[in-house]
């Protein structure tokens, strides 16, 4: 394995390659990009085969499409889990916090490898199941998989980091749904993971993403040293478009929760005119 890797990137031709597409850092990382989108496969897959065994009643009560859906939280949750622990450390990088525009890292490169590994593999199956996830799966994901390969010029490795933080409401998300996929929404768990999931994603995307996009415009624009226009330009238009998802979500979500206080509340009303009619009879 160490031979065939060192022979795909120790040569003048794959060094050549990527310093002229501007993406001199990438060279070193693309072979573990394309292994770790081939190990989110494997995570679906083991999915797929490991929970019929597991939990057989949920399995057997779950349709098609979710049934796709919960192998795919799955492994959404892997990727989720690693990076935002990764981007932590990222974060605390004093290096790349003092260049945040510029700076680069092997740490924060070698982390974000698994990033693109995850986007390369939701790309291609968002794309294969576009009637199930929609166009704007597929924008989210191919924005998100343009931006960190932008990384490697290198650029916004620290502020990627800092996006990544939003994966955190990801994690809650899909414990809700799982949660949801298990009828277990009389659970306590399921309440506390609701409040969980709504407070992290207001905070982390809605928040904390609303400033880290208006620190990119003013870095991109404020810059000492020239930062390609495509490049630039891409970054703002992904930004855009992942900002806009995210604020959408949070609408649909806040929604959600209350049509289902309603729900509840109507349920509860129900039962107070079942108990009163009893009495009465």
């Amino acid at each position: 394995m160490e031979v065939a890797y060192n022979f795909l990137v120790n040569n003048s031709v794959n060094e050549g390659f990527f310093n002229a597409v501007g993406l001199p850092r990438l060279a070193t990382y693309w072979p573990q990009s394309l292994l770790i989108a081939l190990l989110f496969q494997l995570i679906y897959q083991f999915s797929a085969v490991l929970t019929p065994a597991i939990f057989p009643k949920t399995w057997g009560r779950l349709s098609k499409v979710q049934r796709y859906k919960w192998c795919v939280r799955k492994v959404s949750s892997c990727h989720a889990a690693y990076m935002v622990t990764n981007a932590l450390v990222i974060i605390a990088n004093a290096k790349l916090r003092a260049n945040p525009i510029h700076g680069s890292d092997p740490f924060a490169e070698s982390a974000f490898t698994v990033t693109l590994g995850y986007f390369l593999w939701d790309i291609v199956n968002t794309y294969r199941h576009l009637d199930i996830d929609g166009v704007g799966y597929l924008a989210h994901a191919i924005m998100s998989f343009g931006v960190y390969l932008i990384s490697y010029s290198p650029l916004l490795q620290y502020y990627g980091a800092c996006f990544m933080m939003f994966e955190v409401s990801t994690i809650f998300l899909n414990i809700h749904m799982t949660l949801d996929d298990m009828d277990l929404k009389d659970a306590i768990m399921y309440f506390i993971n609701g409040m969980a999931l709504v407070s992290s994603f207001f905070f982390a995307r809605v928040v904390y993403g609303t400033i880290l996009s208006i620190n990119v415009w003013k870095g991109l624009a404020s810059s000492s040293i020239p930062v390609s226009s495509f490049a630039a330009n891409f970054v703002r238009l992904a930004n855009i478009v992942l900002m806009s998802l995210s604020y959408y979500w949070f609408s649909v979500i806040i929604m959600t929760a209350k049509r289902n206080a309603l729900d509840a509340d109507l349920i509860r009303a129900l039962d107070e005119m079942d108990k009163t009619e009893s009495k009465t009879k």
